[in-house]
């Protein structure tokens, strides 16, 4: 077997491909300049970098004042799994970019999200990407801590005057749901959790646009779950003994794929068919909501263009000393299975 050269060089990589040392540095963020390289080419190097197992010398680019080729990602210690599915893309369209990341990770903190903000700067990242910010009561803080902050993404929108952000219109998606609910189901139901949080909000908001689009005029079924922890099937349990039993519902809009599970098991327990007698849809579209019987009718956040677009927006401030602030939307897709 052949040993493995220890210090991969830039000049290994070059000469793997049979390209010259800068066309290499600039695919791979080693160097600047005006040097066209092709997509073919590009890839041939990014795939020779990888299989040379090279790492580029970070401390050499802070001295030399290049860019560091690092993108500092905020993220919530406690998120829910799909978070880490739009951090799985955004690690791999700042690859493709020649980017690496740095993880910081704070719990229902501002104070702590910005002491990794400042600990970024010190490591010279490039840029920051911030998925973790939405604290209620703490929006105070976020305005004093983040107003200045330069080179950096939010997802969903921040409580900033200007900010560059990815919104995520998840009332546009609860709206197009409730409306493929109405074609069969008269009396529908959704439950939420803390109306605290701004996604919370966006989906009561769709649930009920939907209601008053369609001409329903009564006041909307939301039933609100207790902030306090609970184990999900004794909340379920309760959640149908007070709200799903007693407002006759034929279909249930569950906070999240989890909480649908539960939901449906509680349900079948007590005797209900499902869609027949009951619908039922969830929210994330977890790996787990295809194999439920029946199969979960859920919401995708669409976590690959959430990714893609808080990349290329972050590049996009990078190309200028003073970038134009931008917002993308994305909108969340109905997966629709067996369950309603």
């Amino acid at each position: 077997m052949i040993a493995r050269k220890q210090n991969v060089t830039l000049s290994d990589v070059a000469r793997e491909v049979g390209v010259s040392r800068a066309l290499a540095g600039k695919v791979l963020g080693s160097c600047a300049g005006n040097i066209r390289v092709s997509e073919e080419t590009a890839r041939l190097i990014r795939a020779a970098a990888e299989r040379l197992h090279y790492q580029p010398n970070l401390s050499a680019r802070v001295l030399s004042g290049q860019k560091s080729g690092l993108i500092g990602v905020l993220v919530d210690a406690q998120p829910p799994q799909v978070v880490f599915r739009t951090l799985a893309w955004i690690d791999q369209y700042a690859v493709r970019h020649g980017y690496r990341l740095l993880i910081g990770e704070a719990h229902n903190s501002i104070d702590s999200l910005y002491r990794h903000y400042s600990n970024f700067t010190q490591y010279n990242v490039d840029g920051v990407i911030c998925l973790a910010h939405d604290y209620p009561g703490q929006e105070e803080k976020l305005q004093e801590l983040f107003r200045n902050a330069g080179n950096i993404v939010f997802i969903e929108k921040p409580v900033l005057e200007n900010a560059s952000f990815v919104e995520i219109d998840r009332a546009a998606a609860l709206e197009e749901l409730v409306t493929l609910l109405l074609e069969t189901r008269k009396r529908i139901g959704i439950i939420l959790e803390n109306p605290s949080y701004r996604s919370v909000r966006q989906r009561e908001e769709g649930f009920c646009r939907a209601l008053k689009k369609a001409g329903i005029s009564e006041t909307p079924l939301i039933y609100f779950l207790p902030t306090r922890r609970t184990a999900p099937d004794r909340l379920m349990l309760q959640t149908v003994e007070e709200f799903v039993l007693p407002e006759r519902l034929d279909a249930v809009i569950a906070p999240n794929d989890l909480a649908a599970s539960h939901l449906m098991r509680t349900l079948q327990r007590r005797g209900f068919r499902i869609p027949e007698e009951i619908a039922v849809a969830g929210y994330d579209n977890d790996p787990f909501a295809e194999s439920l019987y029946p199969s979960l009718t859920t919401i995708e956040d669409n976590n690959e263009l959430i990714g893609r677009y808080a990349v290329e927006l972050l590049l996009e401030q990078l190309k200028t000393q003073n970038p134009v602030l931008k917002n993308m939307r994305v909108t969340p897709r109905i997966i629709r299975r067996e369950s309603i």
